[in-house]
């Protein structure tokens, strides 16, 4: 048997609130399955969380859950990025970080007014770097140029950062890169940590497993934002990851319904699940040391999140045994990268 601390991921969609009533126990059921006693929930709900309103709607939801859910704030209202929320009643709060995620805030003369209004209040910005996301979202990176496909090339992701770590030397603000994909991206962040700035960064489970030729254009499993990229650029990830330029694995976890994913890769939905799947896949690679895999999925988002004024405390202990096998997702939404992937590891369930 294998004991180890409890996983904290700093990158989780709950969907909820929401006006169709989604099933909110379908990420308590993930997230325990796959180890995890703590989530950071985007902003990107159908009730955006870009008001102080919609930020305690969707707390009155998250503590009937048996996992604590860390909430961020939107940086701007609806993710239009035409008009910033008000940072202040959300700091008041307790909710420091603040994301766009799943779009960027693209205006540069918004861009510079929330980071430096977000640095004066000891907040950060979480951002989803994809220059094109309002106008022209993409489908799938290079090489592919079919022509009903939109290329999402690496400068989309490589300027936002460009421009986001400018203002970070301006101003200081605390800035965390959400997913990074490419080999061009860990090199700017290099040089920002190398320059001193409080800069951090992720990178997930499928970026580090696959690249751009594990996808099957017959259906939408694998499309997601930023998408699947070169061997080049996995490789770039994962040695990034294990030098501290990237410091934290995660999840990225996007439930979507089986209709809107088993379908052409054009009309797919962006996303896939990952709170069940991380530590078993990530295990089983072995590219990762266990202690590695810990410092990634659980002490570095705790230090993120405390330094951050989070309640983070990390307490619980899971059991894992050996076990080869193959994974299944067990909760509803099964729109996994890695299904049916081989692994060595099983968590041993205790919960519901």
């Amino acid at each position: 048997m294998i004991e180890i601390p409890s996983f904290i991921d700093l990158h989780t969609h709950t969907r909820y609130p929401d006006k169709n009533n989604f099933p909110i126990f379908e990420i308590e059921k993930a997230a325990l399955n796959g180890g995890y006693s703590e989530v950071l929930a985007m902003a990107n709900s159908e009730i955006t969380i870009d008001s102080i309103e919609n930020l305690k709607l969707a707390r009155s939801f998250d503590k009937k859950l048996n996992i604590l859910v860390h909430r961020v704030g939107a940086l701007s209202k609806n993710l239009d990025g035409k008009e910033l929320v008000n940072f202040n009643e959300f700091v008041d709060e307790g909710v420091t970080i603040f994301s766009d995620d799943g779009k960027t805030l693209i205006d540069d003369d918004l861009s510079e007014i929330a980071f430096k209004e977000i640095a004066k209040l000891n907040g950060a910005i979480f951002q989803h770097c994809e220059k094109n996301c309002h106008t022209n979202p993409g489908d799938i990176a290079p090489p592919y140029n079919a022509s009903e496909l939109i290329t999402i090339h690496e400068n989309e992701e490589f300027e936002i950062i460009k421009r986001d770590l400018d203002l970070v030397d301006k101003y200081k603000t605390r800035y965390h890169v959400q997913h990074v994909s490419s080999k061009k991206s860990v090199e700017l962040i290099k040089d920002a940590k190398e320059n001193g700035l409080p800069v951090t960064a992720e990178v997930t489970p499928h970026h580090l497993l696959k690249n751009n030729l594990d996808i099957n254009m017959n259906n939408g499993s694998l499309k997601m934002y930023p998408p699947l990229r070169s061997e080049e650029d996995r490789q770039a990830l994962i040695t990034g990851l294990k030098n501290g330029i990237i410091d934290v694995i995660a999840t990225d976890h996007a439930p979507h319904p089986k209709e809107t994913k088993e379908i052409s890769f054009k009309k797919s939905a962006r996303g896939v699940v990952g709170l069940e799947s991380a530590f078993v896949v990530l295990f089983s690679s072995n590219l990762f040391s266990l202690e590695e895999l810990i410092r990634f999925m659980s002490i570095n988002p705790m230090n993120i999140l405390v330094s951050l004024g989070y309640a983070s405390s990390n307490t619980k202990i899971n059991n894992w045994t050996k076990s080869n096998s193959t994974f299944i997702t067990k909760s509803f939404y099964k729109n996994s990268a890695f299904e049916n992937f081989q692994v060595s590891i099983q968590k041993e369930i205790n919960h519901v």
